[in-house]
């Protein structure tokens, strides 16, 4: 089984190195990061650096992680390869690890690294960002596969993976200028993440997981039900 999704792993590393578009999108959002931070931020005001990570981290959520996911599956199953990988004794859990090994790796990294960079002190806030984040991170994850199973080339990736990617990028920023928007905002994933950068007085507890925690819920049974399938062909 580990040589199998070791060999799966270095197979989406060679796609990944070999994909433009792809190697782009994981490298905008830390290339933007250090843009804002030197240019909009230059004396390091701590109220802008978090102003800053508000904005950025979505970006680099949807872009980095959910985008390379909507692009691998649908490339795979543009080129044939799904059915030949299962064909050869590849099993649905080992292929799906293979395919989140990135996107994860990512996550933790853009989870971490951000607020280094940043130098954003969240040490009082650090159990409450970090389950926000991953809870975040999750979703979007799910979402994603769940573009890539209805989806079969590259070119219909790229199209119907335009709405999640955008709504969980601008989301948050534009739930800011809108009080309808914002009202919206606190039913998708994305609630917590906003309430954790504008709400001063925003709790973790049982009551404000509830809405992601029923968002992993549907997703993953979605989820479920639509790649089964495609794991059986």
């Amino acid at each position: 089984m580990i040589r199998r999704i070791s060999a799966l792993i270095w197979l989406r590393t060679q796609m990944i190195l070999s994909n433009g578009a792809m190697l782009f999108q994981i490298i905008f959002p830390y290339a933007l990061l250090f843009l804002y931070d030197r240019f909009l931020n230059p004396d390091h005001d701590p109220s802008k650096s978090l102003q800053i990570l508000f904005i950025m981290l979505p970006l680099a959520f949807s872009l980095s992680m959910g985008t390379m996911i909507t692009i691998m599956l649908a490339e795979e199953k543009e080129k044939k390869n799904l059915k030949t990988l299962f064909l050869s004794g590849i099993h649905s859990a080992e292929y799906l690890i293979s395919i989140l090994f990135y996107p994860i790796i990512l996550g933790c990294i853009t989870i971490v690294s951000f607020p280094l960079i940043l130098n954003v002190n969240l040490s009082n806030h650090l159990v409450e960002y970090v389950v926000v984040m991953i809870s975040v991170a999750i979703c979007v994850i799910l979402v994603n596969l769940l573009v890539g199973a209805v989806t079969d080339t590259q070119a219909k990736a790229q199209v119907n993976g335009v709405i999640p990617m955008m709504a969980v990028a601008f989301l948050p920023m534009f739930s800011q200028f809108s009080e309808s928007i914002s009202k919206v905002a606190h039913y998708t994933f994305m609630g917590n993440f906003i309430d954790f950068f504008l709400d001063k007085e925003f709790t973790l507890n049982f009551q404000s997981m509830l809405v992601p925690i029923a968002w992993m819920a549907v997703l993953i049974v979605l989820n479920f039900l639509l790649l089964k399938p495609k794991a059986q062909n």
